[in-house]
């Protein structure tokens, strides 16, 4: 079994996907918590943990013939599930953008940074504001929670949340 979960904390500076963690210290994070959680924590063999950084989104991309693409130029907080469909996006403009200029990488380069960069800034952004959606204090209590949950992820709010982004076709977005 895995599980992840994520506690709020200024003092973590820490940048590792392997940083071993321990037991006691994960428990003092989810001190009040059901005690189904605890008893999840407390059978775990083993712990890692990782900080989420925000990172604005580099301006330039390319250089010379090299360029860059997902998390290397626009990396993203998780709460869309959006960094490693960007980086598809951004594969699939980028071979469309080399077959359409094969004989001018700066060329290419260029017109897939033009075509990418403000969508990855505001998929980036938008999902850097879900953190107060998924982290609300109307979830700390089962009173306040269902009508809550009702809101945020009623047909309605969660089209005008996601629509746009699923609507976006990487293959057939214009060149030119």
């Amino acid at each position: 079994m895995t599980f992840s979960g994520q506690v709020d904390r200024a003092d973590w500076l820490l940048e590792s996907w392997s940083e071993k963690g321990a037991v006691e210290e994960c428990l003092k994070d989810f001190v009040g918590w059901h005690s189904d959680i605890i008893e999840l924590v407390k059978n775990v063999d083993t712990l890692n943990k990782w900080g989420l950084f925000v990172r604005p989104s580099l301006d330039t991309w390319s250089n010379g013939r090299v360029t860059l693409l997902g998390d290397a130029c626009h990396s993203m907080l998780p709460y869309l599930g959006q960094g490693v469909n960007m980086a598809l996006e951004d594969a699939a403009v980028l071979a469309r953008c080399l077959d359409d200029q094969p004989n001018d990488l700066a060329a290419a380069f260029q017109t897939y940074q033009d075509l990418r960069l403000d969508r990855t800034t505001k998929v980036a952004k938008s999902a850097a504001g879900m953190l107060p959606v998924f982290h609300n204090q109307a979830l700390t209590t089962p009173e306040t929670a269902g009508d809550y949950i009702k809101t945020q992820w009623a047909p309605q709010a969660t089209a005008a949340r996601y629509d746009w982004i699923y609507q976006y076709d990487a293959t057939t977005v214009p060149l030119h």
